[in-house]
């Protein structure tokens, strides 16, 4: 149960008139959260997300939230207040250790659980794989680094876009350990390629539950899908179609990589030959290649 900052009361209150009058919630499989504490990962919808979430998840764990530093700059009246409802502010285009210390201090506690939403970018560690002149970045990963570090069960939240007044739909996926991926090394360092299947991992889980809320409800949902999940080094969106394209091919993009540096050649194709990389795979990753060529800091 967690120990509110704000009045009791209040806090029963509001956990009570935001799921059951304001966005009337309904709630699947949350029987299978047993452990005392966890990492929450929900898709975004919009920015009433962290209440909703807040409202369902805080009666039953001690939970913290992060939230986009942007709105402390932006409504600074109003910001402080929230640290009294345990939400806290984070940068989300730059790895901040500073932000994120205190709260890898609290998650050392086995009751102590924490929302972040991945499609935000929170503390995106930039995983980064040089291509050449360039470096790549993708699927925003600061929710999966911080439960790595943690050793922390993630639990891939489907939130349905909420609508006021009306019937929404909350479903709860199977929890994810990531220690089973190996994400953090035997000298403390972050996987870069596991990490990165972490995070695929959870994608796979929230489109299940996407279905599955579907089935329960006997209604169409909107489907998640992150339509936006490639970054500059300034933290500007790109599109592109699979968000998945850098997993795919990681291992044959470092070998061409390392062959460049080796002989120098920069065609893409002669070396995908040299390596007996099939040439349908070579002309996914230069189209990876050239997104992001004018667009990306060296």
């Amino acid at each position: 149960m967690n120990n509110h900052k704000i009045n009791p009361l209040l806090s029963n209150f509001t956990n009570f008139l935001i799921p059951n009058f304001l966005y009337p919630t309904f709630e699947y499989n949350k029987e299978n959260l047993t452990n005392s504490s966890y990492i929450f990962c929900p898709n975004h919808t919009n920015n009433f997300d962290g209440c909703l979430i807040w409202s369902l998840l805080s009666k039953d764990y001690d939970i913290d939230t992060f939230m986009k530093k942007e709105f402390w700059n932006n409504f600074p009246k109003v910001a402080k207040l929230m640290p009294y409802f345990n939400v806290y502010p984070i940068t989300r285009d730059k790895l901040n250790f500073k932000e994120i210390k205190d709260e890898l201090e609290k998650l050392k506690d086995i009751n102590h659980s924490l929302v972040i939403f991945p499609q935000g970018r929170h503390v995106d560690p930039e995983i980064m794989v040089k291509l050449f002149d360039y470096n790549l970045k993708t699927l925003p990963l600061g929710a999966f680094y911080i439960a790595a570090l943690s050793n922390k069960e993630i639990v891939p939240i489907y939130l349905e876009p909420q609508k006021k007044f009306d019937r929404n739909t909350v479903v709860y996926g199977n929890p994810i350990n990531p220690q089973e991926f190996d994400v953090v090394d035997n000298r403390g360092r972050i996987d870069k390629k596991n990490i990165l299947l972490l995070s695929r991992k959870w994608l796979t889980e929230i489109n299940k539950c996407y279905k599955l809320a579907s089935e329960l409800e006997g209604r169409k949902m909107r489907e998640y899908t992150l339509e936006e999940v490639y970054f500059t080094a300034k933290g500007e969106r790109l599109d592109c179609n699979d968000p998945n394209i850098i997993a795919n091919y990681l291992e044959e993009i470092k070998k061409m990589s390392d062959l460049n540096l080796d002989t120098n050649i920069n065609d893409i194709y002669k070396l995908g030959r040299l390596l007996d990389i099939p040439e349908s795979n070579i002309e996914v990753i230069q189209k990876v290649k050239n997104i992001y060529e004018n667009q990306l800091v060296k």
